[in-house]
């Protein structure tokens, strides 16, 4: 499970490298926004920045900046692309890892605002 607070940077970890198929890949995340999942998914290619990809893999996220995600919950995914690509969406990539993406702060409104008007 990955928990993000809004409006600030937040450090997820998560056990990529072995699954992986390919050395050295870029990431790229999807998330699914649970409460409307005909929602245009969000994307992001994070970069990771630990120091033991062998045991783990390290990405800094800067919710509002990175990605700006509504508040609740989420189905995120992982895949891996090329080393040196700057893939769009998941098409043609090898998934990793699926899981469940918390979103947690003041949304002044925002998801009834959007649900239901």
């Amino acid at each position: 499970m990955i928990y993000i607070d809004k409006g600030i940077s937040n450090e997820i970890i998560l056990t990529l490298t072995e699954s992986a198929t390919i050395s050295n890949p870029v990431y790229l995340f999807k998330f699914q926004w649970e409460t409307d999942l005909d929602s245009t998914p969000l994307y992001w290619i994070g970069t990771d920045s630990s120091g033991y990809t062998y045991r783990y893999n390290e990405f800094n996220l800067t919710e509002g900046t990175d990605v700006t995600f509504r508040i609740g919950q989420y189905v995120y995914e992982v895949y891996e692309a090329p080393e040196g690509s700057t893939p769009t969406d998941e098409t043609g990539l090898d998934k990793l890892e699926e899981g469940r993406l918390v979103c947690e702060g003041d949304d002044d409104g925002e998801n009834y605002d959007s649900i239901y008007d």
